[in-house]
């Protein structure tokens, strides 16, 4: 029994950590996602495409957000009419919150914009952290040319 105990008392914390690892590589991926579906809408539609922080996403119409959270949800449209501003039908995906425990943000960009030849207007780099200290968290880096990758950091 006093070896059961031990077994489970050093595998179980270990196997959260795991299962909070890969939640944080699922979110990461996510974001990739929809920044290569932005990029790749873009370039198939010859309009830009745009990937913005919306806390409003699972609205008929959302809107995009001045914010540099991009927890609370994004959106990626299409403008089609090249107007500037979301209308329904250029919606091509919305993207829910990260669970409340996770924090996803930028340093200064609310918004990424893909040109008809793939480029972003700007890049940036986001951090996502969950709420353990001293874990890695993940660095999404969107370049000028609008590739991305995605790096482990330590959060605070």
């Amino acid at each position: 029994m006093a070896i059961a105990a031990i077994v489970l008392g050093v595998g179980v914390p270990t196997f959260g950590n795991v299962v909070a690892d890969n939640a944080m590589a699922s979110n990461a991926n996510r974001f990739v996602a929809s920044i290569n579906l932005a990029r790749s809408s873009a370039i198939r539609f010859q309009r830009d495409a745009v990937i913005c922080a919306s806390a409003n996403y699972n609205a008929a119409t959302p809107t995009c957000d001045t914010n540099t959270d991009w927890s609370a949800g994004w959106v990626v449209y299409v403008d089609k009419d090249r107007d500037g501003a979301i209308d329904a039908d250029e919606v091509q995906s919305v993207f829910e919150p990260f669970s409340d425990d996770v924090t996803f943000a930028s340093g200064t960009v609310s918004r990424f914009t893909y040109d008809a030849r793939g480029f972003v207007d700007n890049g940036d780099t986001l951090t996502l952290c969950d709420d353990r200290t001293g874990e890695m968290g993940r660095q999404v880096r969107v370049n000028g040319a609008g590739r991305v990758s995605v790096v482990r950091q330590a959060c605070g």
